[in-house]
């Protein structure tokens, strides 16, 4: 199944050459989840702090089913 994997910030120097425009396309076998999916790209799950699935604030355990977009968020400071 495919899915659309983007990173936001800090999260890209994980992917050489990520581009930020078109993301990520990954096939995956049904039922992954989406730690698995941030482990098949290297991403410490340690460094995501948001989870989104087509738009809407899903957790790290999220079973995905396919033709979805994922979008990785680190930790944002400021003040």
């Amino acid at each position: 199944m495919p899915l659309n994997v983007f990173l936001a910030a800090t999260l890209r120097r994980f992917i050489p050459d990520y581009n930020p425009e078109k993301g990520i396309t990954l096939e995956v076998g049904p039922g992954v989840s989406v730690s698995h999916v941030a482990d098949i790209l290297g991403i410490p799950k340690d460094e995501i702090k948001i989870v989104m699935i087509n738009g809407i604030h899903a957790s790290i355990d999220h079973i995905l089913k396919g033709d979805e977009r994922v979008a990785f968020f680190p930790a944002v400071g400021g003040g």
